[in-house]
């Protein structure tokens, strides 16, 4: 056979063969299932505190109080820092009604809310409890911004408690420019606030003595009635006492229950402020 009848021949079978090798895809395969979630990491170590700030803008005063009396006890008192123009009382001025509470009841709350109103105000704080005589008291703690101390005051207020409205302290004292490490030691004598007639009664006071003779107690402390017919704040005459009551011709106060125990000499309070810083 001819080579050419031969070719021709073969065609129709490379064609079948060609159509064959050309299929369709398949169709792709199921998606895997997703994988699981990976372990989360430790956590890291804490960081640690940071140093404590320091009053870096500010002065420090500590202020301290003796009671210099025999038998009187003091009330807790009110310590104010303040600029010029407050005072928490005024010899020859009827007493506000702070110094009022404080001088009859031994109360320091109003005097101190009567501080904090005020527009001179830089810091204030009440002292714990009664300081007995003859001791001192707890140290207390003031600050005040540094561009205050060139022009500063104290005020410090405190009750004679066997009295009817007898106090102690400092009305606006100068401690201006105190040097880190300075002291200045004030003595303060006593005031009468002038609202309460000095009775010495046991209804009439508030501290130990009137409880000793069936008083005493707050039912007898402060008294919004002034029946002492002064009525301003001056230096205090001291107690008459029972003593001599019966002698005519000698001072005496038949209703007081108060002893000569419970007398006084001038001045009845040390006050020593320290700049600490």
């Amino acid at each position: 056979m001819n080579m050419n009848k031969l070719s021709l021949a073969l065609l129709p079978l490379i064609a079948v063969l060609a159509t064959g090798c050309g299929g369709d895809d398949g169709e792709n395969g199921a998606t895997g299932p997703a994988g699981s979630a990976g372990v989360d990491g430790t956590n890291g170590s804490d960081g640690t505190n940071g140093a404590d700030g320091t009053n870096g803008n500010l002065a420090v005063y500590t202020v301290q109080l003796t009671n210099l009396t025999y038998g009187q006890p003091f009330s807790p008192a009110a310590v104010v820092l303040h600029e010029p123009g407050f005072n928490t009382f005024i010899d020859g001025e009827t007493a506000s009604l702070g110094l009022e509470q404080l001088a009859e009841g031994g109360d320091p709350t109003g005097l101190m809310s009567e501080a904090l109103a005020a527009t001179q105000y830089l810091d204030a704080v009440t002292t714990p409890g009664a300081t007995p005589p003859r001791s001192i008291g707890v140290m207390s703690t003031l600050l005040v911004p540094l561009l205050d101390i060139d022009d500063l005051r104290i005020s410090f207020t405190t009750m004679l408690v066997d009295t009817n409205d007898a106090f102690t302290g400092l009305n606006s004292a100068n401690i201006s420019n105190m040097t880190v490490g300075q002291t200045i030691s004030f003595m303060a004598p006593t005031w009468d606030a002038g609202t309460e007639a000095n009775t010495e009664t046991a209804s009439t006071m508030p501290g130990p003595a009137a409880s000793g003779a069936g008083g005493g107690g707050a039912s007898a402390g402060f008294d919004a009635t002034r029946d002492d017919l002064f009525d301003l704040v001056h230096f205090h005459r001291g107690v008459v006492t029972s003593a001599n009551a019966s002698d005519g011709s000698k001072e005496g106060l038949s209703t007081s229950v108060l002893t000569e125990a419970d007398r006084w000499d001038n001045p009845t309070a040390r006050i020593v402020v320290t700049r600490t810083r």
